[in-house]
């Protein structure tokens, strides 16, 4: 981990087996020209980078762990659709779910070093109950 450098690590559910179980998604992210409201995977975006690894498959579920390399707007949530695996639960650039009220994006770990000492230090976020009921709703 390189000096400045903030390691961002979310949880996240999306349908289907995902494969390979870990990859990169590279691709750029701008406003969707069709609806100024939303992001997309368009050629004239700002540079996006994904990182991700199915941690076990649930069902006809995936459970990843992705790390962002760069911060733009929804970049989880478009790049995960604009491969054909939307995040459970996000209704605007997926699917409504039938099990979970809101989308199961979870911010889980957050590192860095820092600036004074040059210490890494890193915090996690409890999983929240009802991420985790829907788990063993789906399993």
């Amino acid at each position: 981990k390189e000096v400045g450098a903030v390691v961002k690590a979310y949880l996240v559910l999306v349908k289907g087996h995902l494969t390979p179980e870990d990859g990169i998604i590279e691709a750029p992210i701008g406003r969707d020209p069709r609806n100024r409201k939303r992001m997309a995977v368009v050629a004239e975006g700002r540079e996006a980078r994904t990182r991700y690894h199915v941690i076990k498959y649930i069902g006809d579920y995936s459970l990843l762990e992705v790390r962002t390399e760069t911060g733009r707007t929804h970049q989880i949530r478009v790049h995960l659709s604009a491969i054909g695996y939307p995040v459970v639960g996000d209704n605007v650039y997926g699917v409504k779910s039938a099990f979970l009220s809101r989308q199961f994006l979870h911010a889980c770990r957050l590192g860095f070093h820092l600036p004074s000492t040059g210490e890494y230090v890193e915090f996690t976020s409890e999983f929240p109950p009802d991420l985790a009921q829907a788990l063993k709703d789906i399993g």
